[in-house]
Order: C-alpha cells, then sequence, then structure tokens
C-alpha cells in the first residue's frame, strides 16, 4: 500500500532510513524535513578534518541531490513547530501542513549552553553543525590563545585541531579527568599526556566563577582563583536531545524518545532513530541512548526496515571513536557494567586495550593507540561481545596472540 511517510531530521539516521525504505518500498512517499538548508552530511570530520581543511564542505555529503532524485527521495528545508499525533499532521509556523501514514523522528541532539554568561551568548561558540564549525574555522585564523570549556570527545578533538593549528589552548574540565563520562581513567590519562606533550594546557577538577571581556579578549575566573587570559571560547559540555516539540504530547519522554527494540515509540506509526531515541537493547536488557555517528546510521536502517514493514530488532553493539593528534580511541560496548578489567598492551604505539568482563563474557572494550593499532582488536572484540563469548583471559592480556582465536572457539 502507498503511504506518505514523513522523515522528521534531516542528518544521518534520517538519510539512512531514508534508503533503507526505499530498499524495501518502492511505492510510497518519502519526505525529509530537515531544518538545515543543506543536505545531509558528516558530523565527525568538522571537529577534525574539517577545521584542518584536509576535508571541505563537498567532502561532508553523504548523498547528491541526484541520488536522492533517483531514488524518489524529497528533501525539504523546512521548521517544523507543532506535532499532531492523534491526526497525523505536522505544522510549520505559517501553518502549512504535512500529513503522514508513518513518522520517524530523528531530531538528533543540542549542545547544552553555559547557563551563566548570558551577556557573553554571542562571545561563546560551540560546535554541532557546519555553519558553526565554518564560524569557528573563520574566527580562529587571527586568534592565538584559545579556551575550550569541557573536556570530553569535542572539547578534546577541537583542541588537538587547533594545536595542529599553532595556537595555544587550554582545556578546562569539571571533572578529575577527560571524558569522564565513558572512557576508563587509564586511557583518559594517556590521552591527557598527549595533549600536554603537543603543547595543549589541561585543567582538571575545575569550575568557573565568572568571564569577563576586556575589549577584543576575555578573562576567565576559576574557583580557585586562578585567571586565564584568552582570546576565544569555546564550549563542548554536552548535550541534549532534541524533543523540545514534542514536550507537551503523548510521546514517551525519558533521556530522549522512548523506543523498544523494533524503533517504535508509544505511538502507533511514530518511530524515532539516532541521538534523540533512549531505545531498548536485547542484549543489554535496558535502554540506553547513543550519540555515535555508527549508531546513527544503524538505528537509522533499522528504522527503516521496520517503517517498510520488515520487523527487524536493533542488536547492534555500540561502537564509537575518537582521532585526536596522532591517536586513535576506540570503545565498544558499556564500559561500566563489569566484575573485571583486562588489560592488553602497555605502549600506546602498539596499541592499549582495556576489556571489561562479566562472567567471563566481555562487556565493552576501550582501546587508544597510534592510528590504525587498535581497530581490528575493537572489530573482533565487537563479535565476541555481540556472541556471549566467554573468553580465555590469558588470550586477551597477551598482546602476541591474535584475539580471532576466541572467535574460533
Amino acid at each position: 500500500m502507498k503511504k506518505n511517510i514523513l522523515i522528521l531530521g534531516g542528518g544521518q539516521a534520517g538519510i539512512y532510513a531514508a534508503r533503507e525504505i526505499r530498499q524495501n518500498d518502492s511505492e510510497s512517499n518519502i519526505k525529509i524535513l530537515g531544518e538545515e538548508n543543506l543536505l545531509p552530511y558528516e558530523r565527525p570530520p568538522l571537529s577534525k578534518d574539517f577545521l584542518l581543511d584536509k576535508k571541505n564542505e563537498e567532502d561532508l555529503y553523504f548523498h547528491s541531490s541526484e541520488v536522492l532524485k533517483n531514488e524518489n527521495i524529497d528533501f525539504e528545508n523546512v521548521s517544523i513547530t507543532k506535532v499532531d499525533f492523534e491526526n497525523k499532521k505536522l505544522f510549520t509556523k505559517n501553518d502549512d501542513v504535512y500529513i503522514y501514514d508513518s513518522l520517524l523522528i530523528a531530531t538528533g541532539s543540542e549542545n547544552k549552553k553555559l547557563s551563566l554568561y548570558n551577556n557573553l551568548k554571542n562571545d561563546v561558540y560551540y560546535l554541532r553543525n557546519l555553519e558553526e564549525a565554518k564560524t569557528i574555522k573563520e574566527k580562529v585564523l587571527n586568534k592565538n590563545k584559545i579556551t575550550i570549556i569541557g573536556g570530553g570527545f569535542i572539547g578534546l578533538e577541537i583542541a588537538s585541531s587547533l594545536s595542529q593549528l599553532q595556537k595555544k589552548v587550554t582545556v578546562i574540565e569539571i571533572g578529575d579527568q577527560l571524558m569522564g563520562r565513558i572512557i576508563p581513567k587509564q586511557i583518559a590519562d594517556l590521552v591527557q599526556s598527549t595533549h600536554i606533550d603537543y603543547g595543549n594546557k589541561i585543567i582538571l577538577n575545575k569550575q568557573i566563577d565568572k568571564i569577563t571581556k576586556k575589549n577584543a579578549n576575555f578573562e576567565i575566573l576559576l574557583n580557585d582563583n586562578s585567571l586565564i587570559e584568552t582570546d576565544f571560547v569555546i564550549a563542548g559540555i554536552g548535550s541534549t536531545p532534541s524533543v523540545k516539540l514534542f514536550e507537551n504530547t503523548n510521546l514517551n519522554l525519558d533521556n530522549g524518545i522512548v523506543t523498544n527494540q523494533f524503533c517504535e515509540t508509544s505511538i502507533k506509526n511514530v518511530y524515532a532513530a539516532g541521538d534523540v531515541s533512549n531505545f531498548y537493547h536485547p542484549l543489554y536488557e535496558r535502554n540506553m541512548r547513543l550519540e555515535s555517528y555508527q549508531h546513527a546510521q544503524n538505528h537509522g536502517i533499522c528504522a527503516g526496515k521496520n517503517i517498510a514493514g520488515v520487523k527487524t530488532e536493533y542488536t547492534s553493539i555500540p561502537w564509537m571513536w575518537s582521532d585526536q593528534f596522532n591517536l586513535n580511541l576506540q570503545l565498544t560496548g558499556i564500559c561500566n557494567d563489569y566484575d573485571e578489567i583486562i588489560e592488553r598492551g602497555n605502549d600506546i604505539n602498539n596499541g592499549i586495550i582495556y576489556f571489561f568482563l562479566k562472567n567471563k563474557i566481555i562487556r565493552g572494550a576501550c582501546g587508544l593507540g597510534i592510528a590504525g593499532k587498535i581497530g581490528r582488536d575493537i572489530r573482533i572484540t565487537s563479535k565476541l561481545s555481540e556472541k556471549n563469548t566467554i573468553v580465555d583471559k590469558q588470550i586477551l592480556s597477551d598482546q602476541n596472540q591474535k584475539l580471532n582465536k576466541l572467535i574460533q572457539k
């Protein structure tokens, strides 16, 4: 049956869902509604290769307009201001109406903003989309001292890129380690040492009491009364799911849009995928919300299948990465539910991986190494985790033994 399928959100989850729907349904109308006047594009390079001029805007797009046209997928730049789930309608501020039979919500996430400095809100920069990346790229050209508030992935990737552009970078992190929510301290400390070796200053366990503008520059007062003088301020203090549009509806919200393993929400024929979804994972038997490139892609594909009538559980093992200087960090699975940690390797030149085991089964792993050194082992680890393989800890800890031995057992 020919249906009207709307995808709200023009990011990675949305475009992969649209193309997957079309693979399984050649008849239905598919329309992506995106707030940015740009075709869906990759975001991870924004903090890395784009800032370093290794990639330009054209390199970022997933697909050309010709690809979408050939697959009969419409894309519209529009901002939706109201949702009527009961009558299956979306409205713009001009009261234009979009009617759907099935709706996929893929609105992603948005940056948390610093709340103390409303008078400086135009002087603190964030990086979430291409326009913001362009602005930072242009503004830092004539700046020397850059301060980054937040020591998570995005803050450290920007710090790495700007350091390579010969900027003096200071990173302020409120926690007692970098990337504190998800990365083991042993790995975080190695990343911190690398930043320091390249000349970046890392400040941990400090809060900002005040930011004062001094002519074209700024003074940042920390809670230990120390003062940082800087030319430019960038904040990367986390993100929240983009759900404001649905807060006064009967859609079930809890740290995002709650979905089951089929990407289905609490409302029939309404699905959610990507950063915005707090989804049930059958392997871990719990709900989780992920913000990563691979998850956005795979979750979008799973949603597309289910919208097209191909009932499919989402069972992908979480995986994410971060490139900083010459280092590649990768994380697979979950690293906060374990009864034992096994270390493999002791030198980042050859790669170090920490495995998090529960009942002799790998629940997660986090590794760091010179680019290319840990990728294969992390991929194998994902397979072992997915299959609930009971592992030989001696093989895990011995870098001279290949992990694929564990798959063959």
